[in-house]
């Protein structure tokens, strides 16, 4: 590859990688409200016991650097050896106990004393003990690395971030930077974090496209592709759930069979192309809602369904007539009608009874002659 190419493509993946994490982060991003929570509990999810997991090894770590001190195969920094391993024991329990809880308001203040616990008696020496602390801050240090990538709460990182930065003032306050002096302490400090937030940047900007990837299965899974409307799977998925909601809230409810009349013939005579635009009418129609708004479906060929609710009776049979006028002018070429039949909810009535009543009116449409709306009694 040469370096035009090379340049070219990185000029194009970042902005999609900052994209990506603003797609999450900001209050107006692309993803709405809804989904960013969605996607935000997911994470949570899949995280919680990983974070759990990077702090039991913390606790391990601590109760191996205890070990090494009791044999006397690496210097102390101030703490008893029960000290140690009592703390290496707490920040296990602690740990382990996180993994469990569900509210994050619970998990945060238990997950900053885990870390508190860990950077105190891996790095931070009580006043006046005399301790190497280079390679002791650096062990510590691994860990804001792995948690910070893992986090997905602002209040989380932020929390996490002012806490590895006030242990690493109180290190340097009470022993002073380490050999390569203050600038170059600062720098490794802000560099552990930098590089924590990066990676958590990276999983974030993955974990968008992999839920926009999802959504976009999601929506092509109940999605008509001809029409834009729902297809069968989309409105056995979203129709019973709405009609029951409505019953339940004592909402009026409407709903219509509708089929284009002679479809085949029209096929037979204009061929599929015109039988595609004919059904890609309807769909628009429909679509646009500004003639009757409601939960829309093909359920296959040319049957249609639409589910209207709080829309009164009588508005909703005008509706359907306008709609199948503005449908018969736009068809006029190929002389496309539609019939339907019509069916309003009965107390207690079931979305499957009243969709067997609205199936009914509408092969009565048909066999008194088509192009026309029929109620059910």
């Amino acid at each position: 590859m040469n370096p035009k190419s090379s340049d070219h493509r990185v000029a194009w993946e970042a902005p999609a990688f900052a994209n990506d994490i603003l797609a999450f982060w900001r209050p107006r991003g692309t993803l709405s409200r809804a989904e960013r929570e969605e996607l935000l509990r997911a994470q949570v999810a899949a995280t919680r016991p990983v974070i759990s997991g990077v702090l039991c090894g913390g606790a391990v770590l601590l109760a191996l650097v205890g070990a090494l001190e009791a044999l006397g195969w690496v210097p102390g920094i101030g703490y008893p050896g029960w000290a140690v391993l009592l703390a290496a024991l707490a920040t296990g329990a602690g740990a382990l106990l996180m993994g469990r809880l569900r509210d994050w308001r619970a998990r945060l203040p238990l997950m900053l004393a885990c870390i508190a616990v860990l950077g105190v008696f891996l790095s931070l020496p009580p006043p006046g003990a005399s301790a190497p602390l280079t390679l002791r801050a650096g062990l510590f240090h691994l860990l804001p690395i792995a948690l910070l990538a893992l986090m997905a709460r602002r209040t989380a990182l932020a929390c996490t971030v002012a806490l590895v930065l006030a242990l690493a003032l109180l290190r340097a306050h009470w022993h002073g930077a380490p050999g390569g002096g203050p600038a170059l302490y600062w720098l490794y400090v802000l560099t552990t974090l930098a590089f924590g937030l990066l990676l958590g940047g990276y999983r974030v900007a993955f974990a968008v496209q992999m839920y926009r990837a999802r959504l976009r299965l999601r929506e092509q899974a109940i999605t008509d592709a001809l029409t834009g409307l729902l297809n069968r799977a989309g409105w056995n998925r979203e129709a019973p759930a709405r009609h029951a909601e409505a019953v339940r809230d004592g909402r009026g409810l409407s709903v219509a069979f509708l089929d284009v009349d002679r479809f085949k013939s029209i096929n037979d005579r204009h061929g599929h192309e015109a039988g595609d635009r004919v059904l890609q009418t309807l769909g628009t129609l429909l679509r646009g809602r500004e003639i009757l708004p409601g939960t829309c479906a093909r359920l296959g060929g040319e049957e249609f369904v639409l589910l209207a609710i709080d829309t009164p009776p009588v508005e909703f049979e005008a509706g359907i007539e306008r709609l199948r006028a503005r449908f018969r002018d736009a068809m006029l070429p190929l002389q496309a009608t539609l019939s339907a039949g019509i069916a309003h909810h009965r107390p207690g009535e079931t979305l499957a009874a009243q969709l067997r009543r609205a199936d009914a009116a509408l092969y009565r449409a048909k066999a008194a002659g088509r192009d026309r709306a029929l109620v059910s009694d």
